[in-house]
């Protein structure tokens, strides 16, 4: 069977021991292109975008294998130019979730930004169209070394709901039983923390990052969706049906 992987740190951990053994065929891509790939049955099981899978759960069948975030999430920010958020705010092209989610949080804290797509995902060049910008993943990471963050939509989520934001979820299509795959994901997420000083060694060689931000980035995150993260999804939905992005 091939299984997709989000083209981000995020991923590196729980893919590790697989990648490293030759264990599956893994395709790597972005969120959006994942979900795509699973209803055009190019892929049998990928993480894919929370509110993608929301959207489309009648046809979709989930597993244990999540990306969320238990408090800050590090790499899903709005990051700004000057010292508070801008009225507008650039969003990157590549996220389908963390728009739903910045506009939830926007609309609790009573704050009336107006949002403006850009087809780009780094933030130097959506900083060039607002004074504030919406950066995930790695250009996220690389983004809160050069630009003040305003917002860590992990962290704003946690402080609004008191749960764990699940940013992406495992799924297949619903005719296709993909358990194997998402036990072996299982597998590799205990070796990973099993063995996580080779883990973050390997990640420090490859992404350039200092050594106490990838431990602390890979231990912020859940990879397993327990009841807290159930909790928190079903959260997000409702409130995406009660704003009416949903």
């Amino acid at each position: 069977m091939k299984i997709g992987k989000f083209g981000f740190l995020n991923n590196f951990l729980p893919y590790y021991w697989i990648e490293k053994n030759r264990l599956a065929e893994v395709v790597e891509a972005s969120p959006k292109t994942l979900a795509e790939m699973i209803e055009n049955r190019q892929l049998d099981y990928a993480p894919i975008p929370s509110f993608y899978f929301l959207k489309n759960k009648d046809r979709l069948r989930d597993y244990t294998f999540c990306i969320a975030s238990k408090g800050k999430v590090l790499s899903v920010l709005v990051v700004s130019n000057g010292k508070s958020l801008d009225d507008k705010i650039a969003i990157t092209n590549e996220t389908m979730t963390s728009v739903k989610l910045l506009e939830i949080i926007l609309k609790e804290k009573g704050l009336s930004c107006k949002l403006i797509p850009v087809n780009d995902r780094r933030a130097t060049n959506l900083l060039k169209r607002c004074g504030s910008a919406l950066v995930i993943g790695d250009e996220a990471i690389k983004a809160r070394m050069i630009y003040r963050v305003v917002m860590d939509l992990g962290e704003e989520w946690f402080e609004l709901t008191g749960y764990p934001m699940v940013f992406g979820i495992s799924a297949s299509l619903k005719d296709v039983n993909a358990r194997g795959c998402d036990d072996l994901l299982n597998r590799s997420i205990d070796w990973g923390f099993r063995y996580f000083d080779e883990v973050v060694g390997e990640a420090e060689k490859r992404f350039s990052m200092p050594k106490e931000f990838l431990e602390e980035y890979f231990k912020s995150l859940s990879y397993k969706m327990g009841s807290k993260e159930k909790k928190g999804l079903r959260l997000f939905e409702e409130l995406c049906r009660e704003y009416g992005l949903l």
